[in-house]
């Protein structure tokens, strides 16, 4: 008589669905003790860069990298420039033009600054952003009259231009101030020239301080596209309503009798409430965008000052935009790193008005520590993964050579083993040396689309990690039944429960504050 075995039960969706899971991870000798191992591992790394982001010590890390994936033009397509709409034109005074028009003299002579920027003005720009100190020199100071250059810029506005000056060096005795608050009374717009420069690099643009960049492009296109373009998180858009950018520096000008001061205050974000919330998920900038600094998109944007009939000024089949940067790039010491290579600072603040209109945003802080230890996982189980696929195949190898006469070494299949063996430790070590290079490839078209998360410190971090795990792929601890896992790890690796775990919660504390 036969007897009908009982029909198993059918195991519940979520377990159906992670039965591949769990066989890659059998085929892995993956445990929970490993998982929990690499968890901890990853949140540690993911929370020191967090920290490290916070005080924008990777920067320079970030910058390398766009810089080596911008060297291969990788994922952007160089035949379209995003920025068209946005991109201003350039006017520059370039070393030749520094030599044979200003004679190799500093500051410029203010004659053919005038006749440069009536020229420029002849073009039809509406916006003039200019990065060049056009402020009384020492020479001028005491000449009675108005200046010609004050004249001319007071007329452009008069007549409806709208000029951005740079802000002045500052001078002995606020000498510069009544001329700043003369002008701001014509009409005349004044903004900081500082860049953004962190660890010898440029990987990000201002939102809300009135810089030169930031400035044009508000008189250009207005606060609301500008908003529309660089959205803030819900409170501090609501904090910067009814405060522009435009007009900011002219006020603290009024405010203060120092030109110290003024500089200071005008590189500040203009918000409301407090400045420390302000600055969450760093909402008053974000990353520069790679096409608006690329070369092959801004030096055809460019124009040099010539002579032309004895005066300095544009040829007339010159590139006209609505609105137009104008300053100098001889000068080697006024140069900025950034993802495309080196650049003038005049190039970047053109670039940063581009950049203000493609748009980039920054993913969430608290989504980038997520994908951080997700990522960290991945790749601690990979490269454990193959840890434990290289220990096992040694121990085989080394078995079979026990168990065997040693003229089989002899043999081509022994041998072939034997080689294998060597090739897949090669592949081990060249695993984050592919995975990283996956992640240079990739960098630009992450920042682009606003998901920009630096892999780099993460691939060695876990690398490193694994490899303390190597041990275990020849001698894998014992597991003791009736243990939790977290039992099991405390067991096995107390260092990762006593002292990594906490580190990884301090450490996430600190960048969170």
């Amino acid at each position: 008589m036969e007897t009908s075995q009982p029909d198993q039960p059918r195991p519940p969706l979520w377990r159906r669905l992670l039965w591949p899971v769990s066989r890659v991870g059998s085929a892995f000798k993956l445990t929970g003790t490993h998982l929990l191992h690499h968890v901890i591992g990853a949140s540690l790394i993911a929370a020191l860069m967090l920290a490290l982001e916070g005080l924008h010590v990777l920067e320079w890390l970030d910058a390398a990298m766009l810089r080596a994936s911008a060297e291969h033009g990788q994922l952007l397509n160089r035949g379209k420039d995003p920025g068209t709409a946005y991109r201003p034109g350039i006017i520059e005074i370039d070393q030749p033009a520094f030599e044979q028009i200003f004679d190799e003299r500093e500051p410029l002579e203010r004659s053919r600054l005038e006749q440069l920027i009536a020229s420029a003005a002849a073009h039809g720009s509406q916006v003039l952003a200019i990065d060049l100190d056009l402020a009384p020199a020492v020479y001028e100071q005491h000449k009675a009259g108005e200046r010609p250059l004050d004249r001319l810029l007071d007329q452009l506005a008069a007549h409806g231009r709208q000029l951005v000056l740079i802000l002045p060096e500052q001078s002995d005795r606020n000498a510069n101030l009544p001329w700043i608050r003369a002008r701001c009374a014509a009409g005349i717009h004044f903004a900081s020239p500082q860049i953004r420069e962190r660890m010898g690099a440029v990987t990000r643009i201002e939102l809300k301080s009135p810089v030169l960049a930031a400035v044009a492009f508000e008189l250009a296109h207005g606060a609301d596209e500008q908003e529309q373009k660089q959205p803030m998180p819900a409170v501090l858009s609501e904090q910067k309503q009814g405060l522009a950018l435009a007009g900011r520096v002219c006020q603290l000008a009024r405010r203060t009798n120092s030109e110290k001061e003024l500089a200071r205050w005008a590189f500040e974000p203009v918000i409301q409430g407090d400045a420390r919330a302000a600055a969450e998920q760093n909402a008053v900038t974000a990353p520069f965008h790679p096409a608006a600094v690329a070369p092959a998109f801004l030096n055809p944007t460019r124009t040099r000052v010539k002579l032309i009939d004895g005066q300095a000024g544009v040829a007339a089949g010159a590139l006209r935009k609505n609105v137009v940067y104008i300053g100098s790039t001889y000068d080697v010491r006024d140069r900025y790193t950034t993802a495309e290579g080196e650049q003038a600072s005049l190039h970047l603040h053109a670039a940063a008005h581009t950049s203000l209109g493609i748009g980039t945003a920054d993913v969430n802080k608290y989504a980038v520590f997520v994908a951080d230890i997700v990522i960290g996982v991945l790749l601690g189980c990979l490269f454990g993964g193959l840890w434990t696929l290289y220990g096992r195949a040694e121990l085989a190898i080394d078995k079979r050579m026990e168990d065997h006469d040693f003229s089989r070494l002899h043999r081509m299949g022994t041998l072939a083993e034997f080689y294998g063996i060597r090739l897949m430790l090669v592949l081990v070590w060249a695993s984050p040396f592919a995975i990283g290079a996956l992640a240079i490839y990739l960098s630009r078209g992450l920042l682009e689309q606003g998901w920009w998360v630096n892999p780099g410190p993460l691939i060695a971090g876990m690398f490193l990690h694994a490899m303390s795990l190597r041990d275990e792929a020849h001698h894998p601890h014992k597991e003791v039944p009736g243990l939790s896992v977290w039992a099991q790890l405390r067991r096995t690796h107390p260092g990762i429960v006593l002292v990594q775990a906490p580190l990884a919660v301090v450490l996430l504390v600190v960048a969170l504050v």
